[in-house]
């Protein structure tokens, strides 16, 4: 199943229309209130990056500037980028079968109707995997993930887990060995490297394989600079990265769950009529967890063209692109931040071009580029 795509020349209009804005556009009261909130909730460091320069970096409650964390889910955005490099250098499509490479899919009528969008998407039905990948074994994960039962039909439902990652990495797994290397030399070729991350521990399987999902540990600094490789469109440090209208494909959400696209948190439904702010990390704790994501936003507060990379304990990635603004949250386990609330505040005095935030002002239209950009599926 496609989705519809973009033409090229949109989204680079949306990437260098943005660049070119050099002027502040969060206040130094908002960044100093949402820097408080945060302090006072499990937070422990905060850095805004705008329009190429950092704007504040503070590290509180015990944390130091060098020291890496574990950002958990945050892990999951660098493998949505890695899939659509992957699909411009020829060694994948995001629509093809995932059988087309698991053979042992193929006479499965639920497994060989699956993508890879699908998986990349999380809504390709297969069961959760939690236990099985995260829970102490000896043995190889991928090959465990692509063994876990589909549950819910392709499509039907969002259901947020590490197994569709596992699969996908295996997919890549078979893809690269044709090409002599792995998927987590192929990543750190593609993107580490090259942004100049260092990341200090590999969360990783017995057989050396790296958990997708969730397995990177690295500084706020470190993290920062995904952040600014994506709101400049895929450029970064005057290099190019990844195709504008690549990256751009990971930012459509699905009709299940308009609020996550492939592997970043999206705000693309903020003014939805029947928008629902919801908190990520804390509607995914519920039992069960839920699988209706319909009109779900991160704030409507915030930029329609927000997204977000998002770990557990609070650890954040969000990036607007039509602001230049990177921004890294940091924290620790708790139970009091909220997104929705962080973000009213960092962007109460914004002027981001679409609308004010205030009921007292008039609305303003978002830019037709951008309406385009952030189409519903």
């Amino acid at each position: 199943m496609g989705f519809p795509r973009l033409p090229s020349v949109l989204l680079i209009v949306l990437f260098s229309a943005a660049a070119g804005k050099g002027q502040a556009q969060l206040s130094k009261a908002s960044i100093a209130a949402a820097q408080k909130y945060s302090a006072a909730r499990s937070g422990i460091a905060l850095i805004v990056r705008e329009g190429g320069t950092t704007r504040f970096e503070k590290y509180y409650n015990g944390h130091r500037a060098e020291e890496p964390l574990h950002i958990y889910s945050g892990t999951k955005s660098f493998f949505g980028v890695l899939a659509v490099i992957a699909e411009d250098e020829g060694i994948l499509r995001l629509d093809e079968y995932v059988a087309e490479t698991l053979t042992e899919w193929r006479d499965d009528p639920r497994k060989s109707t699956i993508t890879i969008r699908d998986l990349l998407n999380f809504t390709s039905g297969l069961e959760t995997g939690f236990e099985e990948i995260y829970g102490r074994t000896d043995a190889d994960k991928l090959t465990l993930a692509v063994g876990l039962d589909v549950t819910r039909e392709r499509g039907a439902s969002f259901v947020y887990g590490p197994s569709h990652l596992q699969v996908f990495c295996e997919v890549l797994r078979r893809k690269l060995a044709k090409r002599g290397t792995s998927y987590a030399a192929y990543l750190d070729r593609k993107l580490i490297r090259p942004l100049d991350i260092t990341i200090t521990r590999w969360r990783a399987d017995n057989h050396g394989n790296v958990i997708p999902s969730a397995g990177m540990h690295m500084t706020g600094r470190d993290w920062i600079h995904f952040g600014e490789m994506v709101i400049q469109g895929g450029e970064w440090g005057g290099r190019r990265l990844v195709a504008t209208e690549d990256i751009g494909k990971c930012f459509h959400g699905t009709p299940i769950t308009p609020a996550f696209g492939v592997c970043f948190w999206l705000n693309s439904h903020r003014r939805d009529p029947q928008a629902r702010e919801v908190d990520v990390e804390e509607f995914l704790d519920l039992e069960p967890m839920p699988e209706d994501w319909s009109h779900v936003c991160l704030s409507k507060a915030a930029p329609t063209d927000l997204v977000c990379s998002i770990g557990s304990n609070f650890q954040r990635l969000y990036m607007v692109p039509s602001m230049q603004l990177a921004v890294v949250h940091l924290g620790k386990r708790g139970n009091k931040f909220r997104d929705a609330e962080f973000l009213e505040i960092l962007f109460q005095d914004a002027r981001f071009g679409e609308e004010t935030t205030s009921g007292d002002r008039k609305s303003k239209s978002l830019p037709k580029f951008l309406r385009i950009f952030q189409k519903r599926p």
